[in-house]
This record gives structure tokens, sequence and C-alpha cells, in this order.
């Protein structure tokens, strides 16, 4: 029978893990990529165990495809499984907004205006970061305050998963007014504690961002 593994070989894969979570995500391991186990150990100076952990759970995050021949490669999200992705979200995020509406803190809501007043006085230059700082906190805050801790890390996996795509989402001015209007209205229904409303808000922001993501994705989508 084979023995478990070590705390100190899962923390490491933990750290390999997130180590490579983040260069995908930033797009220094952009889609295609090949993962060679023996490179990555050699390159970042640890055995191949954490390697393979590390990049089994890349596989189940949906991020890369494991080979035979001991190595992955850094997917690219099909229409379908963009289509996927955001179904899923759909589902996932609409019930953490309706769980959330009225449990925000006024600490947490007041974060929230400021964000909002900061995408509308923001410069051409800097709106898109503006609109980025608050659909990250918005969505993060609606996660965490769902009051259901598994909702809440299914939410931040399939994010992982739209990271890959930010680059090529709402890049047009036209579609990051648009998020910001759904984030308002988003807002609104959790601020007023309308749980049925902060839903249906919420999934529509979901499906027009979708549709976003699928014509930057392919045009003919």
């Amino acid at each position: 029978m084979a023995s478990a593994p070590s705390i100190e070989a899962n923390t490491l894969s933990q750290q390999v893990h997130r180590n490579l979570l983040v260069e995908i995500v930033a797009g220094r391991r952009p889609s295609g990529t090949i993962l060679r186990e023996t490179e990555l150990a050699s390159e970042l100076k640890v055995s191949r165990t954490p390697i393979r952990e590390a990049l089994r759970q890349l596989a189940a995050d949906g991020l890369v495809e494991i080979h035979a021949n001991r190595s992955a490669i850094v997917r690219s999200l099909s229409v379908e499984q963009i289509t996927h992705v955001y179904q899923i979200r759909e589902a996932l995020e609409g019930m953490a907004a309706e769980l959330a509406a009225g449990q925000l803190s006024a600490e947490e809501l007041s974060r929230l205006d400021k964000l909002a007043k900061g995408v509308g006085d923001a410069r051409k230059r800097g709106y898109r970061e503006a609109c980025h700082k608050l659909d990250v906190e918005l969505h993060r805050l609606i996660a965490a305050r769902a009051g259901n801790p598994l909702l809440a890390r299914e939410i931040e996996r399939f994010h992982v998963l739209v990271q890959l795509m930010r680059d090529r989402i709402g890049d047009e001015e036209g579609a990051l007014a648009l998020a910001h209007q759904e984030h308002l209205a988003i807002l609104s229904a959790i601020k007023t504690s309308n749980g049925v409303k902060a839903r249906v808000a919420m999934v529509e922001h979901i499906r027009s961002s979708c549709e976003v993501a699928l014509r930057c994705v392919s045009p003919t989508a």
C-alpha cells in the first residue's frame, strides 16, 4: 500500500501550483505552451513529485491537458467550453447574489461605492483598470458574503478560467461601459436586500459577459 504524501510534499506542490497558475493567467505561459515535468523540476529546483501533483491540480482547474509523456499543454478554451464556463457561473453566481443581498457590511458597500465612483472619474487611460477593480471586488464580496464556503470556492475556480480570456474580453469601451452599468444594477439590488433582483441582475450580467467573450474568441459565434 502506497504511503500518503507528506505535509511538506503537499505544501510544495501547492506552491508550484500557485506559481504556475499565476504565470498562466498572466500570459507568461500562453495557450499551447508545453509544460514538461523534467524541465519544470529543473527550472523551479524541486523534484518531479510536486510538479506532477501541481499539473494534476491545474488539469482539475481546467487550465491544462495532461499527456501520457509526463507533460501537459496549456489549454485554449473553445467556444463550447467558454459557453459551459459561463453557464456554470450563471448558476453559481446568481445564487450567490441572492444569498448575499443585504449581507454586505456598511464598510464593504462603501468600498464598492468608491470603486464605482472611480470608474466614473477615470480618464480613458485608466478606465479599464478602474472597471476591473470594481469587477473583481464586487464578485469577490458577493461570493464571500453568500454564507456558503463551498459555493465561494467553486466561483473562484471558474473565475480562474475567465482570467485566461481576460486580455481578449472587454477591450472595447462599449463592452466595459455595459459591464459597469450591470455591476451598478447588481450593487443596487444588494444594497436594498432584494435577493431576487440581485440574482436576475447577476444572471443578466454573466450572460452579457458570455456574449462578449464569444465574440472576442470567435467573431462568427
